[in-house]
């Protein structure tokens, strides 16, 4: 007949074993989710950086400034 288990559970070593792995894995886990994250960050200040240096953002602002400067004359007038 086989050995079997005992009903308590596996061995305290066994026990302090799996939580080490486990411990380890959540450890590349959140390293790797952090990596992600600063990957990301980096990606965004690009674009934004993109979007300064060809002018999208001024001629947005510049935009955006007329049209309420042109619906505060038309407010003003009626």
């Amino acid at each position: 007949m086989p050995a079997q288990a005992p009903a308590a559970g596996p061995a305290p070593a066994a026990r302090r074993l799996s939580r080490r792995s486990r411990s380890r894995a959540a450890a590349g886990r959140l390293e790797a989710a952090r990596h992600g994250f600063e990957r990301s960050l980096i990606a965004l200040r690009r674009a934004a950086l993109d979007a300064i240096d060809s002018g999208d953002l001024a001629h947005l602002s510049l935009r955006v400034c007329g049209e309420r400067r042109l619906r505060a004359r038309a407010e003003g007038a009626a």
